[in-house]
Formats: structure tokens, C-alpha cells, sequence
């Protein structure tokens, strides 16, 4: 082996071991990075949603500490997400004070369709209620 031949497997080593270096840094960064903007294993993502031709709704619904709202007015269309625990009670309620026009209820699982109620008529009571996996 000559000289030059020694120092260019030299230098392609080094050069491997540089790039080795940067993509154990980018992996860790990458990792750090999952664990603080992941949400605790098992929880879930749950969207609540009220829909509907009516412009106001009365809604209650259970929030992630599992305390359930007093009845507020919302503006139709509303939604909010938040993370649920597993195992945990998740009810929407919706009353229609204009009792005119349509309203429903959607609940989406970790951004997935999962639970739906629509009034038949005007005067009735919508609910959405499910247990978070």
C-alpha cells in the first residue's frame, strides 16, 4: 500500500465517521423531539363538533379533567379538541334554542369519524358519547 493510497482510505474513513456522527445527532434530535410534543402513551386525541343549519346551539360537554361545562351558547359551526385518557367518559350534548333549522354532533377519534347524532326535528336533543379506548 503507498503512501497516497494509505491517506485517501484515511480521509473516506474520517469522512464516513463525520456523516456517522451528524446522523446519530439528527437521530437524537429527532428523538427529544418526539417525547416532548407527543402526548402520554394510551391518550387520545378527540375532536367535538357541533354542526348544522341553525346558527346558535346550547351545548355541555365533558372536558379532559372529566368535569362536565355548564351549559354554554356556542356559534354554529364549533368545535374543540383536546386529549382524553383512556377509559374516559366523553359526552356532547346540543339543544337547538332557535328550534329552527337542522343540528348535529360529531365526535372524531384521533382525527377519525367516531361517534354522530343529528336532530330529527328542530325541538329535539342531540348527544354524541363514547368511552375514549
Amino acid at each position: 500500500m503507498t503512501e497516497s493510497t494509505s491517506t485517501n482510505s484515511g480521509r473516506t474513513i474520517g469522512q464516513i465517521l463525520i456523516i456517522l456522527v451528524f446522523i446519530g445527532i439528527a437521530a437524537g434530535g429527532l428523538y427529544l423531539l418526539s417525547k416532548f410534543t407527543s402526548k402520554a402513551s394510551g391518550q387520545h386525541e378527540i375532536t367535538l363538533r357541533i354542526e348544522g343549519t341553525t346558527s346558535v346551539a346550547i351545548i355541555t360537554y365533558t372536558q379532559p379533567d372529566g368535569k362536565v361545562t355548564k351549559p354554554q351558547e356556542v356559534h354554529v359551526p364549533w368545535q374543540m379538541t383536546a386529549t382524553y385518557s383512556p377509559k374516559q367518559i366523553v359526552v356532547l350534548t346540543a339543544g337547538n334554542p332557535m328550534q329552527m333549522g337542522q343540528l348535529s354532533c360529531v365526535m372524531l377519534l384521533d382525527g377519525k369519524s367516531w361517534k354522530k347524532d343529528t336532530a330529527r326535528s328542530p325541538n329535539d336533543k342531540i348527544s354524541c358519547a363514547g368511552i375514549a379506548p
